[in-house]
């Protein structure tokens, strides 16, 4: 019986070291307070189909309260921490992604118990691209006395790309603001490219250059008196 209780001590000896020691950890995490916590993540959209898009605002946080051990939430490394939505099998449509305590990145031992939004409304569509003309955005008044005859781009149009539905219904791009406040002359000037609708950017001719040219204000001549 000596024998058989002594035979392979030292690997009984290391199974009981072991076995004392997760005792004392899961001891240790039942005694240990209890605490909640309230982080502002950031919230990812991932796995977008390819030749899609995002035509909707999304927010750009969530808000989600965590409980767990405080060692474990003392040890949270909050800038670390995201929300995640995936969009694997998404097609064009707009649709509600839950927001679930899976799809927040906390350790095991740490419970996510509250998430705000819930929820994210996500509209997908696809890409499309488009040659729109450009109108340049002026600002002011001429000198006095003075007009915008015409105005001259060069390139003429840019090329854009962006949520088809969207694109659909543009039919110019305009420039940054452009000012001809106190122009008595004819000048020229370089100016940005601007997509002012939401997902749609520029992808050529984001700078061009815009001839302004002022003239005189024509008065109408007075009529000749009769013989």
């Amino acid at each position: 019986m000596g024998r058989v209780l002594f035979r392979n001590l030292g690997t009984k000896l290391l199974a009981l070291a072991i076995a004392l020691l997760v005792w004392f950890v899961l001891s240790g995490q039942r005694r240990e307070r209890i605490s909640e916590r309230s982080y502002r993540i950031p919230l990812s959209v991932v796995n977008i189909p390819p030749r899609t898009i995002i035509a909707s605002p999304i927010p750009a946080a969530a808000d989600v309260r965590v409980r767990g051990p405080f060692t474990a939430l003392r040890q949270l490394e909050p800038e670390k921490l995201e929300a995640v939505i995936d969009l694997l099998g998404a097609v064009p449509g707009e649709k509600a992604y839950p927001l679930a305590p899976e799809d927040i990145n906390v350790p095991p031992e740490v419970e996510v118990i509250t998430i705000s939004p819930d929820e994210v409304r996500i509209a997908l569509d696809t890409i499309a691209e488009r040659y729109l003309p450009i109108v340049p955005k002026l600002t002011g008044e001429a000198a006095p006395g003075q007009q915008v005859v015409d105005w001259l781009v060069e390139p003429r149009v840019a090329h854009v790309l962006g949520p088809s539905v969207r694109l659909s219904k543009m039919t110019s791009v305009t420039t940054d603001p452009i000012s001809i406040a106190g122009r008595g002359a004819t000048f020229s000037t370089p100016a940005t490219v601007l997509a002012e609708a939401p997902g749609v950017r520029v992808r050529e001719a984001q700078v061009v250059t815009v001839t302004v040219r002022i003239g005189p204000i024509l008065t109408p001549s007075p009529a000749k008196g009769g013989p």
